[in-house]
């Protein structure tokens, strides 16, 4: 009989081995306690062992070894992408299901570089956001960063926060509410705000000496949309500096577009005719200094250049329209005039439009 119990005990070893197995790869399956939701993005394109991956690093899976064969047995192999919020309670089945349906609890904005309020309600209505809430809660809602109170209150400013609405790519609940949505917004600037160390430099240097926390994003805002270089912008912000210093209209065709944008109409390319001898604040054409306030909302590189103005003697610039998104600049208006037929020539031969006016 001995030769019984080799086998006997051959099967309860191996079944032994088989229960630890199976407790083992539950374990690893299962994902320490939660208490609060859980966002998830998964990136399009991703495999199973990639979203196992960022399961694991999400802490809802303990280790994502088995993932992909689970999955498998699961027949849940077909896992979209997006952005989900898993709540404590979820189990892994629950997950998979989540992913495999599409189910997402978050609602994808992205903000471009120099949009305006204009834009962005309008990208918040497109994805099922009250655009009217939101433009309301731009002036109407209670103050949460410190530099809030620093923007300034003018009549000819239509909305208050323009200009501090961080460009960038966020994630809402379709319930959330739109005081929520601008104060995300906010956060992100005051990320930068605070890693620029924006205030400490608007009292060190000297250049800034008369410029107040709302002028510098104002000056950030025309040097957004003006500029599509990311190095030329200090040199742009010279310009605008140098100009402000010898009372010289700024002559910003951003501004013209953003001041139509105002009165309701959108315009994309700026004639003579559309400012000349036309009464608003925002006609920096026809006005001295600064227009009341920021003319788009700004990125951490603007910003950086509106406090880091490049030191030159230029005035004038005018964009090359050769495909390089680049600017000729000019100290004198005679060499500025030759740069504009250069620009008008380059244009004619691509069809391009200017971003400065003439």
């Amino acid at each position: 009989m001995t030769w019984f119990w080799r086998i006997f005990f051959t099967f309860v070893l191996l079944a032994g081995w088989g229960v630890l197995g199976y407790f083992y790869v539950d374990f690893t399956l299962g994902s320490p306690k939660r208490t609060k939701p859980v966002e998830v993005e998964i990136p399009s394109e991703s495999t199973l062992q990639e979203i196992g991956e960022i399961l694991e690093q999400k802490r809802l899976l303990r280790e994502s070894t088995f993932f992909r064969y689970y999955a498998k047995w699961k027949n849940k192999t077909n896992l979209r992408a997006g952005t989900f919020e898993i709540l404590p309670n979820e189990t892994l089945d629950q997950i998979l299901v989540k992913i495999a349906e599409g189910k997402e609890n978050k609602v994808k904005i992205v903000v471009p570089p120099g949009w305006t309020v204009y834009e962005i309600a309008d990208r918040l209505e497109a994805k099922g956001f009250d655009k009217k809430a939101f433009l309301e809660a731009l002036n109407n809602k209670k103050p949460r960063y410190a530099f809030e109170h620093k923007i300034a209150k003018s009549p000819d400013r239509k909305y208050k926060l323009e200009g501090y609405l961080y460009p960038d790519t966020y994630y809402f609940k379709p319930s959330e509410k739109p005081e929520e949505i601008i104060n995300t917004m906010l956060g992100q600037f005051n990320t930068y705000y605070e890693k620029l160390n924006l205030e400490q430099k608007l009292q060190n240097n000297p250049r800034l000496k008369n410029m107040t926390l709302d002028k510098v994003v104002t000056v950030a805002s025309l040097i957004q949309r003006e500029g599509q270089d990311k190095q030329e912008l200090p040199r742009i912000a010279g310009v605008i500096y140098n100009r402000l210093d010898i009372r010289m209209p700024l002559q910003v065709d951003a501004s013209i577009v953003f001041m139509y944008r105002e009165q309701g109409k959108k315009v994309t390319r700026v004639y003579q005719n559309m400012y000349k001898g036309v009464n608003h604040p925002y006609n920096t054409y026809i006005n001295y200094g600064l227009p009341p306030g920021p003319i788009s909302n700004t990125t951490a590189e603007a910003l950086a250049a509106a406090v880091n103005p490049e030191k030159h003697k230029y005035l004038y610039y005018v964009t090359r329209e050769d495909g390089t998104k680049r600017h000729f600049f000019a100290t004198k208006f005679q060499q500025h005039q030759q740069y504009n037929a250069i620009s008008k020539r380059n244009r004619e031969k691509g069809q391009a439009m200017p971003t400065i006016g003439e």
